[in-house]
This record gives structure tokens, sequence and C-alpha cells, in this order.
């Protein structure tokens, strides 16, 4: 008997159809939902590819069963980069890391690093007053690297930021490529995207040793995320961490500690740019509720409501963390469909926000979305910008209260206005940013 609750393609029109996916995955797998619905399999010959929206079903697989679930062949291709880390690790080595990396993302170590939030977004603030246009994606990538290196590595790694920006670019360029090729492209093979990529692995794996080397050499002991991975004995196993994994995680945090927090602030602020009424309103709420020129706090943040629900929208519209890869190790079955062992189950966060059996006028900006008696109503699934389930993304909390201070400082002193007929396009490559950066005028507060 048909089950009704899937849409199913199969054969040459799958193969056909998959071939529109890596010219613009994003619009394909939107369009999969609203032609489709929220749970769709292509089945190419052997292969099962499943695209899935739906809140009960995701919630099922990162969480009620998310042991039956490893990450996919994108994983594989980004463990080149950042090796067996948090984000690509598996099994009892990756719940032993997790358990190692925690304290640094404990409420009281935010409250920490929020002094480093302000301190380096009052400092490029001061950095744009000889200024009156710039690409606003760069300057968040500058901050949030900034951040991520005080706050995490206390260290300033300013002497590493152009090296790391440009190859992490490459790396992540590369990996998109790699993992969009049909058939796919041997590593071995002296490609002109596997020399780029290994070329970029190489600097950064150079970068990544230094840091570390010197904070060992130093012999010095501090809070941050670093000291956690040198030097924390796991209470459950009474092991620490060995070199490489060491490694692995230093790489991951540099990567991802900035990436997905820049991208995020960014389209944050072009959001707010094209809504003029709301933006007004958010430079209205900070002015209020936090004291010009003092520093800002977590305190502070916490009073700014429709900033919050603003920034929360951005990430459901444009969230960084676009799609979330798994590969079913068993056979397993999801709304009475039976799944095969090593289907490829596909979660598109961002056609997940669209979803609109939960979502009403999904493409609309609207911060109202997140107050408190709507929130209530909706499926904790339905809305994924840092994941689900157990394997939740670690510096979620961080991330969030960064973004705040960040956004609450920039709009404290400017009002950052999208340059006309800048053109803005959708990359999406292991996060979403924006492809031609993102120039703004910057409008001076008085």
């Amino acid at each position: 008997m048909e089950n009704f609750n899937i849409h199913k393609i199969k054969g040459w029109k799958a193969f056909k159809k998959s071939l529109e996916l890596p010219n613009d995955p994003i619009n394909f797998f939107v369009k999969e939902l609203n032609d489709f619905g929220d749970f769709i399999n292509y089945k190419i010959l052997h292969l099962n590819f499943y695209f899935i929206f739906d809140p009960d079903i995701i919630k099922y697989v990162l969480q009620e069963n998310n042991s039956n679930y490893k990450k996919s062949v994108f994983y594989k291709e980004l463990e080149r980069l950042i090796g067996k880390g948090l984000v690509t690790g598996e099994g009892k080595l990756w719940k032993k890391n997790r358990r190692l990396a925690q304290k640094a993302f404990k409420k009281s170590s935010i409250e920490e690093f929020s002094k480093i939030f302000y301190e380096e977004s009052d400092i490029i603030s001061k950095e744009w007053q000889a200024k009156d246009e710039l690409d606003i994606s760069k300057e968040m990538m500058k901050v949030t690297f900034r951040i991520v290196g005080k706050a995490l590595f206390s260290s300033n790694l300013d002497i590493y930021a152009k090296s790391i920006d440009e190859n992490l670019t490459k790396a992540l360029e590369s990996i998109t490529i790699r993992t969009q090729s049909l058939p796919a492209i041997p590593y071995f093979l002296p490609t002109k995207t596997n020399r780029q990529l290994k070329k970029a692995i190489n600097e950064i794996n150079k970068i990544t040793d230094e840091i570390i080397s010197e904070r060992i050499e130093s012999k010095i002991r501090t809070n941050d995320l670093l000291d956690s991975l040198i030097y924390s004995i796991d209470e459950e196993t009474g092991e620490s961490m060995d070199p490489k994994q060491i490694k692995d995680e230093t790489i991951t945090f540099l990567a991802a500690g900035h990436e997905t927090t820049s991208n995020a602030l960014t389209w944050t602020f072009y959001l707010l740019s094209k809504h003029p009424e709301i933006r007004k309103q958010v430079i209205e709420e900070i002015k209020n509720n936090i004291p010009s020129e003092e520093r800002i706090t977590i305190q502070d943040i916490e009073k700014l409501d429709l900033t919050s629900r603003v920034l929360k929208e951005s990430l459901r519209l444009l969230p960084p963390a676009w799609i979330i890869e798994r590969n079913s190790i068993g056979e397993d079955v999801l709304r009475g469909e039976k799944i095969p062992a090593g289907s490829i189950v596909s979660i598109c966060t961002y056609g997940v926000h669209r979803n609109p059996k939960h979502w009403n006028d999904p493409e609309k900006f609207d911060p109202d979305r997140f107050l408190p008696e709507e929130e209530a109503k909706r499926h904790k699934f339905a809305y994924i910008p840092f994941g689900g389930g157990p394997r939740v993304c670690i510096g979620n909390n961080f991330a969030f209260a960064e973004a705040m201070i960040i956004l609450s400082t920039i709009y404290r002193n400017y009002e950052p206005i999208l340059v006309a007929n800048h053109p803005v396009e959708m990359e999406p490559l292991v996060t979403l940013r924006p492809k031609h950066g993102m120039k703004m005028v910057l409008n001076r507060k008085s």
C-alpha cells in the first residue's frame, strides 16, 4: 500500500531533478517543500535520499533515535579541515570531548566573556569613526575572530586573522565543491580544487600548531577553552585529550567560533537595513535601556526584548547553519515509511524555518513570532538555528550573547544602511554567507 505521508521520486526523474541541487541548493530545497510537502524521498539506483522539513521527524532523528544517525559524507569532507572535533566527531570520543569543552561555555564563563564581547565591539566601533562606508561582513568577521581569540584562547590573533580568513574561505569553497561533485573526486588527484584545499589546510594547521605550542610553553593557566582542552581530566573516564584531539578542537573553534556568528550579524544588519521602522524601534530600545558610553553587560541585553526577537527572526530567515545531514546506520521507520540502512537524511534548516504548517507568511520578517506566547505554541523543532538534541551547538548561548552585545554597541553609535544597488546574494557554503559581501553606509548617531 502506498504511503501518502511521503512524496517519492524515483529513477531517471529523480536523477534529473537532483542535478538542479548543486547550482542553487537553497531554492531547490524550498521548492521541494512547497511542491511536494515536508517529507520527500529521492531514489537513484541503490541510493535513498530523504528531505525532511517536519519537526516531529527532525526531533526523532536528532534527539529520540539520534544514535541511529551518524554524520554524513559532508562532515567526512569537513573532517579534512577540522579533524574529529565536536562538529564532526562521533561516539564515546565525542561525548568525552564535549564534557571537557563544556565548562568554557557555562553561564558564569559567558558572563566573564561578555567583558571581551563589549571591549572588542567598542574597539571596532571606534575604528569606524574614520569611515563612511564599509563591508560589514568583513568587519563582523574581524570582530568575532578577535573575540574568539581572546575569549577562548586568551590570545590576540590579529596577526593570523587575514591568513585564517583567506584560507578558511578557500577550504570551505573547496569542500563545498567536493561534496557536490558527481561522481566524487578522489582526494589524491591533483585537481585545482584538491590543491587549493590541501594548501589551505596546511596553512590553518601551521597557525593552530603555533597557538597551542605557545600556550604550552608559556605554562600560563587561565579559565579559557584552550586551558580546558590541554589540562582538563574527564571525570567519567579519568582521561585527558591527546595532542591530536586538542588540535582538532582548536581548529573547530577557530573556524566555527566566528564564521557562524559573523554571518548571523551580517544578515541581521541587512534585514534591519531593509526594515527601517523595526530598526528605529531597536535603536530606541537600546537607547532607553542601556546608559550611553557605559559597558554593555549580560544584564543589559536581557532588557532588550525586541532586539532579541529581531536576532531570533534573523536566524530563522537566514540561518548560517543552513543544513544538517545524517546517514542512517540501521533500518528505521519515519512517519510510517521504512528507511533503509545507509540512507542520506537532509534537514535543510533554511527550509524547515519556512514550513507553512508552522510559520504563517514565512518569507515575512516578523520579530513578533518570538513573543513568549507565540513561542509557546510552536513545535520546538520547527526552529533549529543551532541544531537540536544532544548535538545542539555547544556555543549557542555564547554566540547569542556575543551577537546581542555587538548589535547593541553598533546601534548605539551608528545606523548602518545598505549601499544602494549593492547585490545581495546568498552563498550556501558550509555556512550561509553573503556572496558579494555587504556594503553599508554608516549614519552616525548624534
